[in-house]
């Protein structure tokens, strides 16, 4: 399919993992499954609700990327099911390096 009106400004690449979604005080809120991430932001289907424009801090697992911390704002939603998919422009992006794990090391 061919997106005449496509708006995105990077190039977008499936994935299939664990969003874990957190609130103010840093407690996980909420979970979802990433549908595709870019270098400017992501989409994914949650049960949860968010609003457009509600901003949140999130946790992303991607095996060429590692592990990603993110803020970002909600930019567009639409109801599949009794889900939701959603989309999020960054903020802020930050790679967490897990216990152990050495920058650079690979």
């Amino acid at each position: 399919m061919i997106r005449t009106n496509d708006k995105r400004r990077a190039q977008r690449d499936r994935h299939d993992s664990v969003v874990e979604i957190f609130g103010a005080a840093g407690k996980l809120r909420a979970t979802g499954r990433l549908a595709d991430y870019s270098a400017s932001g992501i989409s994914f289907t949650s049960d949860a609700t968010f609003a457009k424009g509600e901003r949140f801090t999130a946790r992303l697992r991607l095996l060429d990327k590692g592990v990603l911390d993110v803020t970002g704002e909600v930019v567009w939603a639409r109801k599949e099911g009794l889900r939701a998919l959603y989309g999020v422009r960054f903020e802020s992006v930050n790679r967490v390096n897990p216990t152990g794990e050495l920058k650079g090391d690979r």
